[in-house]
C-alpha cells in the first residue's frame, strides 16, 4: 500500500519522512513492547499482571528483605505504586513483610516460597527469550550494547535525580 501525502500524492523520496525515522529510544521501546508480549504469550495466564509487581519480584531475588524505601530506588517507581503493589503481592502470597529486627521502624519484605518459585519461572522465560532476540550478537556487540544502554540509563537516573523525580 502506498503511503500518500496530505496532498493524495505520494512522496518523491524518502527524504519526505526523514523526521518520521524513529529514534534509538523509539526503538528501545519497540523492542522493550516486542519482548514483553513475547515473554507474556506462552499460553498461560501470568498470575502478576502489572509490571510493578514483577519489577518487584526481580528486584527482591536480586536481593530479599529489603524496605519499600529501598524497592522505591532500585525500581525508580513511585513509593505509593510500590505500596499497592506489594499488598496485592503479599494478598497473593508472593511477598510477606516482616518487622526490621534492628529498627523495630522499619518494615522489610521478603519472597515467599511461592514467590521464588514464580521468579524463577519468569527469569526461565526472559532468558529463552533474550537469547532468542540477541542470537545473531557476537560477544563484542553484546558488551557494546550493554556498555550504551547503561550510559542511557545513568544519564536518565542522573537527570531524575536532579529533579527529584523517581518515574
Amino acid at each position: 500500500m502506498q503511503n500518500l501525502g496530505l496532498n493524495g500524492k505520494a512522496p518523491e523520496t524518502d527524504d519526505a519522512f526523514a523526521d518520521h525515522r524513529k529514534t534509538p529510544m523509539q526503538l528501545i521501546s519497540d523492542i522493550t513492547r516486542m519482548m514483553g508480549n513475547k515473554i507474556r504469550s506462552n499460553g498461560e495466564e501470568h498470575p502478576i499482571g502489572q509490571k510493578s509487581g514483577r519489577l518487584l519480584l526481580i528486584e527482591l531475588a536480586r536481593r530479599d528483605g529489603r524496605t519499600q524505601l529501598d524497592l522505591v530506588h532500585a525500581t525508580h517507581l513511585k513509593a505509593p505504586t510500590i505500596s499497592v503493589a506489594l499488598q496485592k503481592l503479599e494478598k497473593e502470597g508472593y511477598v510477606s513483610r516482616r518487622p526490621d529486627e534492628y529498627d523495630l521502624r522499619a518494615t522489610r519484605v521478603f519472597l515467599t516460597e511461592k514467590g521464588r518459585e514464580l521468579d524463577n519461572k519468569i527469569r526461565k522465560r526472559i532468558h529463552e527469550e533474550e537469547n532468542e532476540a540477541m542470537k545473531n550478537l557476537t560477544d563484542s556487540e553484546c558488551e557494546t550494547l550493554m556498555r550504551l544502554l547503561t550510559k542511557i540509563k545513568n544519564n536518565l537516573t542522573e537527570e531524575s535525580e536532579k529533579e527529584g523525580d523517581l518515574y
